[in-house]
């Protein structure tokens, strides 16, 4: 028979089989719902990750198309400016040779109030020909002891200018002085459509 004592004992050992049993079950439910809760955060967190990478690379492509058309409204602007250019100057050069063309007919011969022609007699003095030149920038002939003369045409090389030198008459000739003119004023026309190609270039690469 068992003694009082065995029986405790036992007891004892069933008590903490049961309490061990118990701790188990709770550990290993604990154990399996904090795998499961980890699972769940990691799976949330890997979604969470997809969607924000999704929505960067999203943006990333909407940022480089819209890129992608300011460029090409750029290269078309660009292009266009150039078109436009070149086809002012080729108009500004066009209507140049026109004028130069024109130069003969309206320099040589003049005519009266009864129509009768007459050639043409116009004096510029030496002193009007350094005047002009230098307000064209060309340097004062005078230090070379040469007389400049729009367009190029009509120098002459001379002695030390007296006080009277100013004065006497040029080479230069009407036709001379409307031949420069009509120089600078296609250079300037070109210029200014460089200019004015410049600033629509500008305004194209505007966003």
């Amino acid at each position: 028979m068992f003694s009082a004592v065995s029986l405790k004992s036992l007891g004892g050992v069933l008590v903490m089989a049961l309490l061990s049993g118990i701790w188990w079950h709770g550990y290993t439910q604990g154990v399996a719902r904090s795998t499961d809760r980890c699972a769940a955060t990691i799976s949330q967190l890997r979604e969470a990750f997809a969607i924000q990478e999704k929505q960067r690379a999203e943006q990333a492509a909407q940022s480089l198309h819209a890129l992608q058309q300011r460029f090409a409204r750029q290269v078309a602007a660009a292009h266009t400016s150039e078109r436009n250019y070149l086809a002012h100057v080729a108009r500004i050069n066009a209507e140049n040779r026109q004028l130069k063309r024109q130069i003969d007919d309206v320099t040589q011969r003049w005519l009266d109030e009864k129509g009768q022609p007459h050639a043409v007699s116009c004096v510029f003095t030496r002193g009007f020909v350094q005047h002009y030149n230098a307000a064209l920038g060309v340097p004062d002939a005078n230090t070379s002891g040469a007389t400049a003369a729009p367009g190029g045409a009509g120098n002459t090389t001379r002695p030390t200018a007296s006080a009277g030198e100013p004065l006497r008459p040029s080479p230069v000739t009407q036709r001379d002085i409307l031949a420069n003119i009509t120089a600078n004023g296609q250079q300037c026309q070109v210029w200014r459509a460089q200019v004015n190609g410049l600033l629509d270039h500008i305004e194209g690469l505007q966003p």
